[in-house]
Protein backbone atom coordinates (compact mmCIF):
# COMPACT_ATOMS: atom_id res chain seq x y z
CA UNK A 1 0.00 0.00 0.00
CA UNK A 2 2.79 2.49 0.84
CA UNK A 3 2.63 6.20 0.04
CA UNK A 4 -0.93 6.84 -1.17
CA UNK A 5 -4.16 8.68 -0.41
CA UNK A 6 -5.85 7.62 2.87
CA UNK A 7 -2.67 5.96 4.19
CA UNK A 8 -1.89 6.46 7.90
CA UNK A 9 1.62 7.74 8.62
CA UNK A 10 3.80 8.48 11.65
CA UNK A 11 5.71 11.78 11.75
CA UNK A 12 9.39 11.64 12.80
CA UNK A 13 10.69 15.14 12.08
CA UNK A 14 9.35 18.48 10.85
CA UNK A 15 11.33 21.25 9.12
CA UNK A 16 9.53 24.37 7.84
CA UNK A 17 11.18 25.51 4.58
CA UNK A 18 8.95 28.49 3.71
CA UNK A 19 5.36 29.55 4.35
CA UNK A 20 4.31 27.34 1.40
CA UNK A 21 6.54 24.28 2.01
CA UNK A 22 7.26 22.12 5.07
CA UNK A 23 9.57 19.08 4.88
CA UNK A 24 8.46 16.14 7.04
CA UNK A 25 10.12 12.77 7.58
CA UNK A 26 7.43 10.14 7.96
CA UNK A 27 6.89 6.42 7.73
CA UNK A 28 4.01 4.16 6.76
CA UNK A 29 3.84 0.61 8.14
CA UNK A 30 1.49 -2.35 8.00
CA UNK A 31 1.08 -5.36 10.24
CA UNK A 32 2.25 -8.72 8.86
CA UNK A 33 -0.59 -11.16 9.56
CA UNK A 34 1.71 -14.19 9.87
CA UNK A 35 4.35 -12.75 12.19
CA UNK A 36 2.31 -10.04 13.93
CA UNK A 37 5.19 -7.60 13.38
CA UNK A 38 4.90 -4.20 11.73
CA UNK A 39 6.78 -3.83 8.43
CA UNK A 40 7.72 -0.44 6.99
CA UNK A 41 6.26 0.09 3.53
CA UNK A 42 7.45 3.69 3.07
CA UNK A 43 9.93 5.87 4.90
CA UNK A 44 11.27 9.15 3.66
CA UNK A 45 11.07 12.91 3.38
CA UNK A 46 7.84 14.38 2.08
CA UNK A 47 7.10 18.00 1.18
CA UNK A 48 3.80 19.43 2.37
CA UNK A 49 2.89 21.93 -0.36
CA UNK A 50 0.54 24.92 -0.21
CA UNK A 51 0.01 27.53 2.47
CA UNK A 52 -2.65 25.62 4.43
CA UNK A 53 -0.92 22.22 4.32
CA UNK A 54 2.54 23.65 5.05
CA UNK A 55 1.40 25.70 8.04
CA UNK A 56 -0.65 22.81 9.44
CA UNK A 57 2.32 20.45 8.96
CA UNK A 58 4.71 22.86 10.69
CA UNK A 59 2.73 22.32 13.92
CA UNK A 60 3.16 18.53 13.86
CA UNK A 61 5.33 16.88 16.50
CA UNK A 62 7.37 13.68 16.55
CA UNK A 63 5.18 10.54 16.71
CA UNK A 64 2.03 12.37 15.57
CA UNK A 65 -0.21 10.21 13.38
CA UNK A 66 -1.74 11.63 10.21
CA UNK A 67 -4.01 10.40 7.43
CA UNK A 68 -2.80 11.47 4.00
CA UNK A 69 -5.18 13.27 1.66
CA UNK A 70 -4.16 14.49 -1.79
CA UNK A 71 -0.65 13.26 -2.64
CA UNK A 72 1.63 13.21 -5.67
CA UNK A 73 4.96 11.67 -6.66
CA UNK A 74 7.21 12.87 -9.46
CA UNK A 75 10.81 12.48 -10.46
CA UNK A 76 13.49 14.37 -12.33
CA UNK A 77 16.62 13.03 -14.01
CA UNK A 78 19.79 15.15 -13.81
CA UNK A 79 21.70 14.24 -16.96
CA UNK A 80 24.93 15.94 -15.82
CA UNK A 81 25.11 14.00 -12.55
CA UNK A 82 23.44 10.84 -13.84
CA UNK A 83 21.05 10.84 -10.87
CA UNK A 84 17.28 10.52 -10.71
CA UNK A 85 15.50 12.48 -7.95
CA UNK A 86 12.08 11.44 -6.63
CA UNK A 87 9.82 13.97 -4.90
CA UNK A 88 6.92 13.02 -2.62
CA UNK A 89 4.31 15.74 -2.07
CA UNK A 90 1.27 16.10 0.19
CA UNK A 91 -1.37 18.74 -0.47
CA UNK A 92 -3.82 17.82 2.31
CA UNK A 93 -3.94 15.62 5.41
CA UNK A 94 -5.81 15.05 8.67
CA UNK A 95 -4.14 14.81 12.06
CA UNK A 96 -5.36 11.79 13.98
CA UNK A 97 -6.18 12.25 17.66
CA UNK A 98 -5.54 9.59 20.26
CA UNK A 99 -9.20 9.30 21.22
CA UNK A 100 -10.60 9.10 17.69
CA UNK A 101 -12.14 5.94 16.41
CA UNK A 102 -12.36 4.87 12.79
CA UNK A 103 -15.54 2.94 13.55
CA UNK A 104 -18.55 5.31 13.40
CA UNK A 105 -20.59 2.95 15.61
CA UNK A 106 -18.26 3.49 18.58
CA UNK A 107 -18.12 7.28 18.33
CA UNK A 108 -20.23 9.31 20.73
CA UNK A 109 -23.28 10.75 19.01
CA UNK A 110 -24.07 14.44 19.39
CA UNK A 111 -27.43 15.06 21.07
CA UNK A 112 -30.23 16.17 18.79
CA UNK A 113 -32.10 19.31 19.81
CA UNK A 114 -35.90 19.61 19.90
CA UNK A 115 -36.02 21.41 16.56
CA UNK A 116 -37.39 24.62 18.06
CA UNK A 117 -35.59 27.80 16.99
CA UNK A 118 -34.92 30.53 19.53
CA UNK A 119 -35.81 33.72 17.67
CA UNK A 120 -35.66 36.08 20.65
CA UNK A 121 -32.32 37.54 19.53
CA UNK A 122 -33.14 38.03 15.86
CA UNK A 123 -33.03 41.68 14.69
CA UNK A 124 -36.46 41.59 13.03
Amino acid sequence: MGFRRDAYATVWSVEPISENVTKVRLSISRKNKQSGEYETEFSGFVRFIGTAAAQKASMLKERDRIKLGDVDVNNRYDKDKGVEYTYYKVFSFEKQTDGSSANPETRAQAPVDSGEIDDSELPF
